[in-house]
């Protein structure tokens, strides 16, 4: 193995890279970031985002969300990595329950009656909501102070950097498809509309996994409108029309919608699998921990799974040496 001066290198600038970077780096490791795209212009900057499960399964995803949601609060309470507590309300077109993580919250309560008669079931809870350009920023910035070195770019393989580091983490999202070989991720592409608040300050969320879910979250001046979903091989509306589309759906939920002003459109490719993987392979001789498959919920799970990959890059470090 070659001798270098860092411990780790993570590969993207996703939320989950970004934080698994940041975790590494609070625990006194020397960490670099090679990325293909930085923010504002990765997938995760497009998101709407708030804490909660959305396309996303793994045994200990539970306890990764709540630490997530500890870390959230925490963030919140700064007010300075553009994370808000707000609360809000979550409907199902069928009889449906809360998703179990829902309880971390404290405050789930199941509504006796709501205003949409093509929603059966409903219930309120206070979530974190993250203005992900603001919060990846955030990121970015706690990364500078700890001295981590981000470099933007392309990998054709992960092989490009074996010996630069006793440890590679692969948080490469949706490209983990092509670096990691693995076809079993895929990469399913979402749009939302960003618009100004018009005095909007709860969140409405539609429950479901259907090509077309709305959901509205205020983040401050703004308010992210969703969404369209859009699997692979599928015929993807043309913007205009899925915009307008959102834009009803959101107006006919909250009024005061109707006429805010549209201020930008973003679009982002969530990265699908059956089962988060987050494991420590080899890859002839060099160490990679892979961290990717997070679907919906890399935001809720950043903290949690960053944290046990600095766990894991600390004990391969205490057998490699």
């Amino acid at each position: 193995m070659t001798v270098t001066n860092i411990d780790a290198i993570v590969v993207g600038a996703g939320v989950c890279g970004l934080t698994s970077a940041l975790c590494l780096a609070r625990r006194g490791l020397v960490v670099s970031v090679v990325a293909r795209r930085l923010p504002p212009a990765t997938d995760s900057c497009a998101a709407g985002a708030m804490w909660g499960p959305f396309l996303v399964d793994h045994p200990e995803a539970e306890r990764w969300a709540g630490e997530g949601l500890t870390a959230f609060r925490e963030l919140a309470a700064a007010r300075t990595a553009g994370v808000t507590m707000v609360r809000g309300v979550e409907v199902a077109r069928g009889v449906a329950d809360p998703h179990p993580w829902l309880h971390l919250t404290g405050d789930l309560e199941r509504c006796d009656e709501w205003a949409w008669p093509e929603y059966r079931s409903a219930w309120r809870y206070t979530t974190a909501v993250v203005d992900m350009p603001v919060y990846s920023e955030y990121l970015m910035a706690e990364l500078r102070a700890e001295g981590v070195r981000v470099e933007q770019r392309e990998l054709r393989s992960l092989r490009e950097l074996s010996g630069r580091a006793p440890v590679i983490v692969n948080c490469s999202g949706s490209g983990a498809r092509r670096l990691a070989g693995d076809p079993g991720l895929v990469p399913v592409r979402g749009l939302v509309v960003v618009v100004r608040n018009p005095g909007i300050d709860t969140f409405f969320a539609e429950d479901g996994e259907g090509p077309e879910l709305t959901y509205y979250i205020p983040h401050g001046d703004t308010v992210v409108l969703g969404s369209t979903i859009e699997a692979p091989g599928g015929v993807a509306l043309p913007e205009a029309v899925a915009v307008e589309r959102i834009r009803r759906r959101c107006a006919d939920i909250e009024p005061l919608l109707r006429d805010a002003p549209v201020i930008g459109v973003r679009s982002g490719r969530r990265p699908v699998r059956d089962r988060i993987r987050l494991e420590t392979t080899t890859l002839d001789g060099q160490v990679v921990i892979h961290n990717y498959g997070h679907g919906g919920g890399g935001v809720t799970v950043s903290w949690g799974c960053g944290r046990d990959v600095a766990s894991m890059v600390e004990a391969c470090l205490t057998r490699l040496y």
